[in-house]
């Protein structure tokens, strides 16, 4: 199944959007290192693991590539 179209717009949006979130699960990560254990530690883990999710989307949609597959018996 060939992989979908993905406009080269959307593509660098999703690449941006990959960067923030990057930049920001590290400071969130910084800040937690930070907290004692509590609420606050309890609700940016929570916030991490949502971030993560949401990196791993836009970094796939941001490298989707099409590419048609063309055989060849030319030696």
């Amino acid at each position: 199944m060939p992989a979908p179209m993905v406009a080269d717009e959307v593509r660098q949006a999703c690449r941006i959007h990959a960067r923030l979130l990057d930049a920001f699960i590290t400071l969130t990560e910084q800040e937690l290192a930070q907290l004692a254990p509590g609420f606050a530690e309890e609700s940016l883990m929570e916030s991490l693991e949502k971030m993560r999710a949401a990196r791993k989307s836009y970094g796939a949609l941001g490298g989707v590539v099409a590419l048609e597959v063309v055989a060849s018996n030319a030696a």
